[in-house]
């Protein structure tokens, strides 16, 4: 199996590993002949045409190779690929690379044409052939490739365009938002471009593409656990009766908080039932724990409190009958991962808030 940890390669030398894990990769056809860069015409080239036979049917794959298969370098390759193979049934595009991401993969297939990466994932379609394959390593690579973008300064430029994703914005502009460098700034949009997530207009500003899939994705990358957290009990009677508590002494304290997980959802979503309160916190925790009179618990609590492992769960929050409750984004982040149908829960949300996500 090929290692992800290598994926990192220029075009030559996935040219070079492409050649040699192609019998593995394409075990139900014969090869029979590999040529690199083959001349199409006179402005035109493939980097790698491979002659496959399977059973009396042959074909020319005409291979585009990439060191990057993220959606913005397939779609700038769509137009090559299918010029390569031209009107001639014996050939057939494919696009490769180290590794196709899933969105990239859509666009392939989209446009009838196969891929092939490293790690085994294939899909071609031709004739009477299929070869559609997923390899068990896509789902850690997936992860893996997207923790950058997904890293805890990183969620901070991802949360202001989710929230506003009708504006354009300036890598000046999300970095005085965001209280990071225009540089760390210009490296998480490369990798949301690189990703199909934004796209840049003319005038080089910065317009979200497919905001539901960043924020499911975001969501699918992320725990509310990333916040260091404590479980309680609470004497109080009801799950509101804790909450108009929280309100009361954390304005009394001073204390930066907002409602989470299905205790916030119910603020914005009144028939939501729930059992137990979450709620971020930053300031004097011990100090709200004793007013409260909270007793610690490993089990059984019906109130965790999170010290926020960024200040950027606060972006947004807003007060819903006296009480903060975090933005409806984090709200779906968080519910994604909540035991007990939260992923069910932050889909409502979505739907009934199409403001989320949303760009026209």
């Amino acid at each position: 199996m090929y290692s992800t940890k290598s994926i990192s390669m220029n075009e030559r030398e996935t040219v070079t590993a492409l050649i040699k894990k192609l019998p593995t990769l394409l075990p139900s056809m014969n090869i029979d002949d590999i040529s690199l860069e083959v001349p199409i015409d006179k402005s035109l080239r493939a980097d790698v045409m491979v002659k496959v036979r399977t059973g009396e049917l042959m074909k020319y794959l005409l291979i585009e190779v990439k060191s990057i298969g993220e959606p913005r370098i397939v779609q700038s390759s769509i137009y090559k690929l299918k010029k390569l193979a031209g009107t001639d049934k014996e050939k057939y595009p494919v696009f490769a690379a180290p590794y196709v991401s899933e969105k990239s993969r859509e666009i392939l297939i989209s446009e009838n044409i196969g891929y092939i990466d490293l790690i085994g994932d294939v899909y071609l379609k031709f004739d009477s052939v299929l070869v559609d394959r997923i390899s068990n390593a896509e789902r850690e690579t997936e992860r893996r490739l997207s923790r950058g973008i997904f890293a805890t300064k990183a969620t901070r430029i991802i949360r202001a365009i989710l929230n506003a994703p009708n504006e354009r914005w300036k890598i000046t502009e999300l970095a005085n938002m965001c209280g990071m460098s225009p540089a760390g700034v210009y490296f998480v949009i490369n990798q949301l471009e690189d990703k199909g997530y934004i796209s840049r207009e003319k005038d080089k500003s910065i317009r979200i593409e497919d905001s539901k899939r960043l924020l499911r994705n975001w969501a699918s990358n992320w725990t509310v656990e990333k916040s260091r957290s404590s479980g309680f009990f609470s004497f109080a009677k009801t799950p509101e009766e804790i909450i108009a508590k929280i309100a009361e002494m954390g304005n009394e304290l001073n204390l930066k908080y907002a409602l989470t997980g299905m205790a916030g959802t119910s603020m914005v979503s009144p028939f939501v039932r729930y059992n137990d309160v979450w709620v971020y916190v930053s300031g004097d925790i011990d100090a709200l724990v004793k007013k409260l009179d909270l007793r610690p618990t490993t089990s059984g609590a019906n109130i965790r409190i999170f010290e926020p492992y960024d200040e950027g769960v606060f972006t947004d929050f807003r007060e819903i009958r006296g009480v903060n409750v975090v933005s409806d984004i984090q709200l779906y982040v968080d519910l994604f991962t909540y035991p007990a149908r939260g992923q069910e829960q932050a889909e409502r949300l979505l739907e009934k808030n199409t403001e989320i996500g949303d760009v026209s």
